[in-house]
């Protein structure tokens, strides 16, 4: 008998420090803390499914940094990290950041769906190690295939993305009867909903589902939805997904029989305040900045800007919406403008710190302007309109922008157009008036509207986009867009309009 022990971490999105940002508490999260936990030995591995260098205000700051090192290499490095995988956000902010981070990794990077034409980042397919107890372990890495449906076109010049299944079919075939134990790193989750195994999704963002379904990985640790899960089987593979922003770790214990019979079991542990001491200090200078930073003063409003429920912000509309397509239509110049806001926001008080901004606008999209017709309007806006479910006038957030993951940034929120959504109406039917300059919308009118880059690409049930001229792209993240703004106005006045009305 002979055992296995892993702990594997996912989309991370660059939380390394005690501290989620919104303030200076310390918090049970983030990648110091979780090294705490961490007991190796010789027949123990460490895995990260991507994700990792994007998404807290840590990675913003260090995006402007000209890095020879990236700072997460060196904490993954100290946490004594074996392998990892490409997340989607891992593109975000160009070849040479990711560069900074690979390079200096002493991890494998496996990635067999993602080649680098440069030839110069260490980024393999798949590796057979054997541990000191003599167990042959293979795994193989491999990420979603959505990245150039998402990402920007330049930050792919050097890169490849291929179909995933096809590209780690073969690699499967051939590793599984040379090892113990075949592992695959996904960044990726599943198409299926695992309680009644009805389809959720048709696209290849997530197929996690179909991997184990026609492959014969004994574990596959997944990623990319941020949907605990933990301790399951599906179709004789192991399955674990971990939340995101380091809030926890997974561990797996794997027991191979002398029959070579496997026993796999697997948790999500909950990170307890005590990081790695040695790190903790020795980044503290850095850590110290992007804190200055954070709290350096911007501008002023007139009003606060937070948050409420989903479902009221959806069918009342939202002046912080509002306030973001106001910066929207003057930077773009453009008729129209529509925004989402992430699953998780801060929002404003009337004094706006760059603490603010990155911790409410947190991806960095920029921004494209396409031409539009009344009739595409229209299908965006039913798209925004199936968000709302109405079951004899009780509103609740639509079950397709909660699985097969959370979704609310698939809800937009449009300014300069007022529109009626009839919720008595089929989903589909229910957009029933839209009007801009006090005119009504006719199907062949033509609009310039402005929106963020990942919206443009089409996703989220917005595919008819794809197909809109492109007038201009403005190749600024938002959060420095946002910024700006603020430095041109300082003392601003929000727009206090209502552009939605829901009848139900």
């Amino acid at each position: 008998m002979k055992q296995l022990k892993i702990y594997f971490t996912s989309d991370l999105h660059g939380y390394v420090y005690p501290t989620d940002y919104t303030d200076t508490t310390e918090k049970p999260m983030g990648l110091l803390n979780i090294l705490s936990h961490y007991q190796k030995d010789g027949n123990t591995l460490i895995i990260d499914a991507g994700d990792t260098i994007q998404g807290s205000p840590f990675m913003t700051f260090l995006s402007t940094e000209n890095l020879e090192k990236h700072p997460v290499a060196t904490v993954m490095n100290q946490g004594g990290y074996d392998y990892i995988t490409l997340g989607n956000h891992e593109f975000n902010y160009g070849y040479d950041y990711l560069k900074s981070y690979l390079t200096n990794l002493n991890a494998k990077c496996l990635c067999a769906n993602i080649i680098d034409k440069t030839g110069i980042l260490p980024i393999a397919s798949s590796d057979i190690k054997v541990m000191e107890n003599g167990l042959k372990v293979g795994v193989i890495g491999f990420t979603t295939d959505f990245i150039p449906i998402w990402e920007k076109a330049y930050n792919l010049t050097n890169f490849d993305v291929l179909d995933t299944f096809s590209s780690i079919q073969k690699i499967h075939d051939e590793l599984k009867p040379k090892v113990d134990v075949l592992i695959g790193i996904y960044h990726g989750g599943f198409e299926y909903d695992l309680e009644t195994h009805e389809q959720l999704s048709t696209s290849s963002e997530n197929i996690a589902y179909k991997i184990c379904k026609e492959l014969q990985f004994d574990l596959l640790l997944t990623g990319h939805q941020h949907v605990p899960l933990q301790d399951r089987d599906l179709f004789g593979t192991h399955i674990i997904q971990t939340p995101h922003n380091a809030s926890k770790y997974a561990q797996v214990n794997i027991t191979v029989a002398d029959d070579q019979k496997l026993s796999i079991h697997s948790s999500l542990n909950a990170v307890s305040i005590n990081p790695e001491p040695h790190l903790y200090q020795e980044l503290m200078p850095l850590e110290t900045r992007v804190q200055q930073w954070l709290d350096s003063p911007v501008g002023y409003l007139n009003v606060e800007l937070q948050p409420a429920e989903r479902i009221d912000m959806a069918v009342n509309g939202s002046l912080l919406a509002n306030f973001i397509n106001q910066i929207q239509l003057e930077v773009a110049e453009s008729d129209l403008a529509c925004t989402s806001f992430a699953n998780a926001i801060k929002g404003f008080d009337t004094s706006v710190t760059v603490r603010d901004i990155v911790s409410t606008y947190v991806y960095p999209n920029t921004l494209v302007v396409l031409e539009v017709t009344g009739t595409v309007l229209k299908q965006a806006l039913e798209v925004c309109a199936s968000y709302i479910h109405n079951e004899n006038g009780e509103l609740s957030v639509s079950r397709r922008f909660l699985q097969p993951k959370v979704a609310h940034y698939n809800y937009d929120f449009f300014s300069n157009v007022f529109y009626t959504f009839d919720l008595t109406k089929p989903v589909g039917e229910r957009v029933t008036s839209m009007i801009v300059n006090d005119k009504k919308v006719q199907p062949e009118d033509t609009f310039s509207l402005v929106m963020n880059n990942y919206r443009s690409s089409g996703v989220g049930g917005y595919e008819f986009f794809r197909d809109c001229p492109v007038i201009k792209e403005i190749q600024i993240e938002m959060t420095e867009i946002i910024i700006n703004y603020f430095k041109k106005h300082q003392y601003i006045t929000v727009d206090d309009r209502q552009f939605i009305k829901v009848i139900k």
